[in-house]
């Protein structure tokens, strides 16, 4: 999202925690567009570079994907572009600078490369050549992979990546390692001053007053405890710590009735930035807190730090393992600059083998619009 660049990360049953549609009266439009043309699947990472949206990898409960697919939200259109060159995964990680892209991290337990294995490789896309490189791995202690990290990117003048935490099947994290694109290296950032971390979410926001900052919420950690901590990292910062958590928790902390109404604790969501009427907002949705989320929450970048709940993603289910995006691009009817931002993809299960639900649906939500069952349609 940025140009704010962002990954999400993204990303179980169906019982839903939430209520319906019908039962709250707060805006929120959920409008089906182009289905994604690569095959259903969930564990997808997913970056914006420009005026293009990306997807790559993920699973569909049995195969393991490397392709690569372009979303033009101007033409409502998917296109294929140069596979991802390494080890075919799910639930790694992606984040964008300001000319490319980078995917990496991530997990396959198929035994197609002889047992369960977690990466810490990364690739660095080229839009401008359709081209893949392969960078560094980023420099996790014994070479041990992640799965389940949260990552993020700034564009210019940092033109910078962050990934944070994660598992490698056995314990979780809470090292910090930052990408500088400038000198083509990883540095291992030991500054993060929060608990370990697996299945957070993450956006960035670029704002005249404060510059880039990033936001990682949400998420477990040791024991799959829930985590209510919400962080935000300066890249800018020259004294003390670049990461400060002077932000209200996620759950009811206090006996305020903005406290008391909060459900958003959770874990495999997807998080996205996109301005209000010109008042820079946040969202979430998705996930599980022991039963799929489909309830959507709109957290207040402008200062007041507050979360209201939006109109929920239409029935049809909850899910994890999804992702999000917001778009930059020209609309091609009024010529006028925009954004759009868009959710899809994502299952009722995260485990590999065990079946469910794999979607290859996309959507673009409206913040201000009320809610309208006709735009939306299951695909």
């Amino acid at each position: 999202m940025k140009v704010q660049r962002l990954l999400f990360i993204v990303a179980m049953s169906v019982v839903l925690f939430s209520c319906g549609n019908s039962s709250n009266n707060n805006n929120g439009d959920w409008v089906t567009r182009a289905v994604f043309n690569g095959q259903n699947r969930i564990g997808s990472v997913a970056f914006t570079v420009g005026d293009t949206g990306y997807i790559s990898t993920g699973f569909d409960g049995q195969y393991y994907y490397n392709d690569l697919w372009a979303y033009d939200p101007a033409g409502n259109a998917w296109s294929e572009k140069d596979t991802f060159p390494g080890p075919r995964r799910a639930l790694g990680v992606a984040f964008a600078t300001q000319n490319f892209g980078y995917v990496g991290g991530g997990w396959n337990a198929s035994g197609l490369y002889g047992s369960v294995l977690y990466f810490n490789d990364f690739y660095q896309y080229s839009p401008a050549t359709n081209a893949w490189t392969q960078i560094g791995s980023m420099p996790v202690p014994g070479n041990a992979g992640r799965k389940f990290a949260v990552a993020f990117g700034f564009g210019d003048p940092y033109d910078i990546g962050g990934v944070l935490g994660g598992t490698d099947g056995q314990y979780v994290y809470k090292d910090f390692y930052v990408w500088n694109e400038k000198s083509m290296s990883w540095s291992a950032d030991n500054d993060y001053p929060g608990p370990k971390r697996q299945g957070a979410v993450s956006w960035t926001y670029n704002s005249a007053k404060t510059g880039y900052q990033a936001y990682v919420v949400t998420g477990t950690g040791d024991n799959n405890t829930n985590l209510t901590d919400f962080w935000r990292y300066s890249p800018a910062a020259t004294a003390g710590s670049k990461w400060d958590n002077n932000l209200r928790r996620i759950a009811g902390v206090t006996d305020q009735s903005y406290d008391a109404g909060y459900r958003i604790v959770r874990t495999n969501a997807i998080a996205w930035q996109q301005d209000n009427n010109g008042v820079p907002k946040a969202y979430i949705t998705f996930g599980s807190n022991g039963a799929s989320q489909i309830d959507c929450w709109e957290y207040d970048l402008s200062g007041t730090d507050l979360w209201t709940q939006k109109n929920n993603f239409p029935p049809g289910g909850g899910r994890v393992g999804a992702v999000a995006m917001t778009i930059p691009y020209t609309d091609p009817k009024t010529q006028q600059r925009t954004s759009g931002s868009y959710v899809g993809l994502g299952g009722t299960s995260l485990a590999s083998g065990l079946g469910g639900t794999y979607y290859s649906d996309w959507t673009q939500f409206f913040p201000n619009l009320p809610y309208n069952p006709d735009d939306y349609y299951a695909q």
